[in-house]
């Protein structure tokens, strides 16, 4: 058998086990506020690879109505109506981005729900590789329940720009903001795969694909 039959039946194996197993292998993409992980994302998607957002998820779970009850019990002040609730997002993140013990009861209650949601989705997608974007993946703790985590990195004054430029947020602001989140030039990234986000986004791109890409062979030669 030629070398090239070998790999080729090497690989329909693997994609077999994975279907019969039913479990994507889940990849973390996260990195601090204006880091480059929206743009990271976008390529992987565009590649063809199924994506799930935190956000996205989180925004979705707002409108159901027992999490808009359990909110009006926490942040009364910030959902309306009685019978028809209505959570203003906004008001909320003013109330737990000055109080961090609000912030701590809202993540208690929303995390759980997002990674429930977000595995869910994941599984029913059928897809042996799911991108996830994870935003306060460590401030969370939930780095293990991946498989894989891709932390994007950026100059401190080029994340700033980036977030001002597409805000209405000052430089002061934006500052309290990656203050509040994970030092990732101070983190222990030896576990976790890293892009560099040093030059123009079509760049930015092509380390994404070039991950992807990466992260398949190497699943294929551990399997």
């Amino acid at each position: 058998m030629s070398e090239s039959n070998k790999s080729e039946k090497k690989e329909k194996t693997i994609i077999k086990r994975m279907k019969i197993a039913k479990k994507p292998f889940m990849i973390a993409v996260t990195g601090g506020i204006g880091s480059g992980k929206s743009t990271v994302m976008s390529a992987i998607k565009e590649k063809g690879y199924f994506t799930l957002s935190c956000d996205i998820v989180a925004s979705e779970l707002y409108g159901k109505i027992s999490v808009r009850r359990k909110l009006k019990k926490l942040f009364p002040s910030a959902v309306s109506g009685r019978i028809f609730l209505k959570a203003d997002k906004k008001k909320i993140s003013d109330i737990v981005f000055n109080d961090k013990s609000a912030l701590k009861r809202l993540n208690a209650l929303m995390h759980p729900l997002i990674m429930k949601e977000i595995f869910a989705r994941a599984k029913k997608s059928g897809e042996m590789f799911v991108y996830v974007e994870v935003p306060l993946l460590f401030e969370s703790a939930w780095q293990d329940y991946f498989d894989k985590v891709l932390i994007v990195m950026r100059d401190d004054e080029e994340r700033i720009k980036s977030v001002m430029s597409r805000s209405t947020l000052t430089r002061e602001e934006v500052l309290v903001r990656i203050s509040n989140q994970t030092d990732y030039l101070k983190l222990d990234k030896s576990s976790y795969e890293v892009i560099l986000n040093d030059g123009t986004e079509s760049v930015l791109k092509k380390k994404a694909e070039e991950f992807c890409l990466k992260t398949e062979a190497e699943l294929s030669d551990a399997r």
